[in-house]
């Protein structure tokens, strides 16, 4: 159906006056508007690539998989830099997995799904929202969002067993992640009700600034830590807080985590793909893309 014949369509269901609205606005709309309107529509994907799926899947799994690799040469088994590519991985499988879900569509979702940083669903498509040609503020609320996200997930992380086995390993990872989740959908919803308009706007792009700068202070000690150290505390107080006690070591973590989180959406944006197709035909690509996810997961959080 063109963009004429729904507006006549939605006519027949309207009173006599908006009805009379509604067709001269459809005798007056240009020709050149509902060919753009039809060429847009065109771009929306009905299904998905599974050429492109495969391609992606082996290049992430090839990065993540050396990063891990290098992680476990020079810093050891366990280290700081796995453990934040292994929370990187346990999100990016909630995200494959909310996403198989919603396809089946259970119950309604969108109350627990729309809370998950840079995606939100429409119908059958997947909505990612792209650094290119967005608003800062909508950016940085997002990386604010994300950074909570794996703030809590590499929390919950360190406080939980890893368990015995390698079956009770991926059973835990998965209700940490599902807990983390639980609780950044609270800790959204109370930004939202409590913090001013202003705040809710703004406050992230601020937020985001002075933990950046705080940060890059902490790394700045940590590649001059003897002289800064003396010529400067707040320096080495700044490098104590970040690397040395569980909470900061947990939001450096966490910056990690969010930044190859965020290098995946950039790619995304970068390639085009900010609406993907999410229905009951596009089930054969991310399955097998959360199985990938889990399966990275459980080996540089497990085995590396």
């Amino acid at each position: 159906m063109d963009f004429r014949s729904t507006l006549s369509a939605v006519a027949d269901y309207l009173p006599s006056d908006v009805e009379n609205v509604l067709a001269a606005a459809s005798a007056y709309l240009p020709d050149d508007l509902e060919k753009a309107i039809s060429g847009a529509a065109s771009y929306i994907p009905t299904e998905i690539d599974l050429g492109n799926t495969v391609q992606f899947m082996l290049f992430f799994a090839a990065a993540s998989l050396i990063l891990g690799f290098m992680g476990r040469v020079f810093l050891g088994k366990r280290s700081s830099l796995n453990h934040s590519l292994s929370a990187a991985m346990g999100i990016l499988f909630v995200y494959a997995a909310a996403i198989v879900v919603y396809t089946f569509k259970p119950w309604s979702l969108d109350a627990l799904l729309s809370p998950l940083p840079f995606v939100r669903f429409a119908g059958e498509h997947l909505l990612v929202i792209p650094f290119q040609g967005s608003p800062l503020t909508i950016v940085c609320s997002e990386i604010l969002s994300l950074v909570i996200l794996a703030f809590l997930v590499n929390l919950l992380d360190t406080l939980i067993p890893r368990g015995s086995s390698a079956l009770g390993w991926v059973f835990l990872r998965i209700l940490t992640v599902l807990f983390a989740m639980v609780l950044h959908i609270l800790v959204d919803w109370a930004f939202k009700m409590y913090l001013p308009n202003v705040l809710v706007t703004y406050a992230p792009t601020i937020l985001l600034v002075i933990l950046a700068v705080t940060l890059l202070m902490g790394l700045l000690n940590l590649v001059l830590s003897v002289v800064l150290t003396v010529v400067n505390p707040i320096f080495g107080a700044l490098y104590t807080f970040f690397f040395s006690n569980i909470i900061g070591k947990q939001l450096s973590k966490a910056v990690f985590t969010s930044g190859i989180i965020c290098g995946v959406v950039f790619l995304l944006g970068y390639f085009g793909c900010t609406v993907i197709c999410v229905s009951a035909a596009a089930l054969s690509a991310y399955i097998p893309l959360a199985i990938v996810l889990l399966l990275l997961w459980f080996l540089i959080g497990w085995a590396l």
